[in-house]
């Protein structure tokens, strides 16, 4: 990715007209190494750069706003007037930096910029600035950078990022670490980019980081350019898909540039899908059959599920696929439990760098990205620009009930509920409802473990309703109880009077037997107790509990227990140093609490040797 830019600025169709505002009434071009976030009923874009056209040129500007575009109104992808702009400059003293392949989160009262690294367009500064998040006050139009706590991580970016639509939990998976986004990096010569291992969950409530392993992803452990969903309605905490994109040895010198992805081995096979529990930390591995999509990176996806929960639908559009020929204007479906891929729109409008998110309850938005002209994936002049009224503006909205593209975005027709397209049900079977019948991969599930995970269908449930006859009628089950906040799962919805009272009952007589057994118990330990000399006790100082931590950390961030705290009495003062001073290191992970720092190794790839490369933090 570097090298090329390099190419790029050099051309004699680029000019750069320095830092402005985002997307305006300028002649758009296209938006490229951007990132979109959907919150609050609205979409944010952040980073990247904006190309727009002046005479014969197209002329790249670095934007200095996050822009918006009020979802809950109607509006054609051909109306300029949608845009609304967050000013980066409008904070004194603190200046959010405007990066390249970061992530923006965002909360009901907050939005978060979080990774990337510096455009090498001309014009551009050239020193990271310091490592951090960036924070925005939605009430109060305020820039600061954030405070963070847990595990400390230096500026990664290229990696995939989601955040849950009902918990303000995000996650990061893998990327790498480059001269132009870290600045101890920058200042090292020779500098190369690599890749680095790691699952970086953040609580954005109490903007607290954790860093998982993920060495069991795939072969390396590691990811970048790739698809990333979570359907959290599996597992007891729901779960991470990751598939597509490169991977390579963590450590391992490399160039990020498109040609520089050449090299086979460094592809990972959409065919070859990792699964991660987030409730019990855990990867698997699992092929895929059916329609597989050929090779790709930087493409899109969206996940919805099936009203019954019977499966779930990973919809990618999208991608360079290393050639003109190797890519595709196709949107496809990865569809779960089956692991079946199922291609349902054919197109031939190819494009490359564009994220998607999802609006309302059944449309795929595509904001930005370039279309690729022949075997040039990222032309620099017009023939790279968003022509057609399909992406005017760089918008595309692809409706996943009836699979075609639209320009139009309706509020009132987005909030109808999903329904799965007889594309996906002639494959894995049931209706527009849900109600599949294939329920295993093509071969079985790699674990039984995963096959739980996984599993859709409980017995279903009778429904009897009474009239001049009984009748009675066999509804699909739903899988999984409501999904909530606080990790609650299941319901006494739909059980009758009867059933609650009788439940009521056995509750009382258990307590009633407990009660008895504690007082016999209770009355055989004191006659025992007069048996035995009386011994004083000694008076014990009250003893105060140190704070592990000054935030809440929900339970993603641990393994589900409750653990003491460091008590301090006279004999054992509390220590001096905080919590915060000294983070402990998770052993399993490949990334300790002082940074993504890793140990490179060697890649078995025919006579292809690594060379080992220096962490950011000097340790070897």
């Amino acid at each position: 990715m570097y090298e090329i830019y390099a190419l790029c600025v050099a051309s004699l169709f680029i000019t750069f007209v320095g830092f402005g505002i985002g997307q305006s009434t300028q002649t758009f071009c296209n938006r490229l190494f951007h990132s979109i976030v959907v919150a609050n009923d609205r979409l944010y874009v952040d980073g990247g750069e904006l190309r727009t056209i002046i005479g014969d040129n197209v002329s790249v500007t670095i934007p200095s706003t996050v822009d918006m575009i009020d979802l809950s109104k109607p509006f054609n992808n051909t109306d300029t007037s949608v845009w609304d702009y967050i000013n980066k400059n409008s904070t004194l003293g603190y200046r959010p930096p405007t990066l390249n392949d970061g992530s923006i989160f965002a909360t009901s009262s907050r939005l978060y910029l979080f990774g990337g690294a510096l455009s090498l367009a001309i014009g551009a500064p050239t020193t990271p600035p310091p490592n951090g998040i960036a924070e925005y006050e939605l009430s109060n139009d305020k820039w600061g950078q954030a405070v963070a706590g847990g595990n400390r991580v230096q500026r990664v970016h290229y990696g995939s990022a989601v955040q849950s639509p009902t918990i303000q939990v995000a996650y990061y998976v893998g990327g790498a670490i480059a001269p132009n986004s870290d600045p101890s990096f920058n200042a090292l010569p020779n500098a190369m980019p690599y890749m680095v291992q790691g699952l970086i969950t953040i609580v954005e409530q109490t903007m607290t980081l954790e860093n998982s392993s993920t060495t069991a992803m795939n072969a390396d452990g590691t990811a970048a350019g790739g698809f990333l969903a979570l359907i959290e309605t599996l597992g007891s905490r729901g779960i991470l898909v990751s598939f597509g994109g490169f991977t390579n040895v963590p450590g391992a010198s490399m160039s990020l540039a498109d040609y520089g992805l050449i090299d086979p081995s460094l592809h990972w096979s959409l065919g070859n899908v990792s699964i991660y529990d987030l409730g019990t930390r855990t990867w698997y591995q699992q092929p895929a059959t059916g329609d597989i999509p050929p090779w790709r990176y930087n493409g899109c996806s969206v996940t919805v599920s099936a009203p019954d929960q019977s499966s779930h639908s990973i919809y990618i559009f999208g991608g360079w696929g290393n050639s003109f020929g190797g890519s595709d204007g196709n949107v496809y479906v990865l569809s779960i439990p089956s692991f079946r891929w199922i291609r349902v729109n054919q197109d031939s409008n190819r494009r490359f760098r564009h994220h998607c998110n999802l609006i309302g309850k059944h449309t795929m938005l595509a904001v930005g990205g370039i279309q690729p002209n022949g075997e040039d994936p990222q032309p620099q002049d017009s023939t790279g620009c968003d022509t057609t009224a399909m992406f005017s503006q760089g918008l595309g909205m692809f409706s996943l009930n009836s699979h075609t593209w639209v320009t139009n975005h309706v509020p009132s027709q987005g909030a109808a509920a999903y329904q799965v397209h007889s594309k996906i049900t002639n494959v894995i079977g049931g209706n527009e409802n849900g109600s599949a019948t294939v329920q295993s991969p093509v071969g079985g599930f790699s674990s039984h473990e995963l096959g739980v995970l996984l599993k859709a269908h409980p017995e279903p449930n009778v429904t009897c309703t009474a009239g001049s006859e009984v009748s009675c009628s066999v509804a699909a089950a739903t899988t999984h109880a409501q999904y909530s906040p606080n990790y609650t799962f299941g319901h006494l919805d739909g059980l009758s009077t009867g059933n609650i009272a009788g439940i009521i009952l056995a509750v009382l007589a258990i307590a009633l037997v407990l009660s008895l057994v504690l007082f016999l118990l209770r009355r055989r330990y004191r006659r025992l107790r007069n048996l035995r000399p009386r011994i004083s006790k000694p008076v014990m100082q009250d003893r105060i509990s140190s704070e592990l931590h000054a935030v809440i950390v929900l339970q993603e961030l641990n393994d589900g227990q409750i653990h003491a705290h460091e008590l301090g009495s006279p004999d054992k003062p509390l220590p001096s140093t905080s919590y915060d001073a000294k983070v402990p290191k998770i052993l399993i992970q490949e990334m300790d609490a002082d940074g993504l720092g890793v140990h490179p190794t060697k890649r078995d790839v025919g006579q292809r040797d690594v060379k080992e490369k220096v962490a950011v933090n000097g340790n070897a």
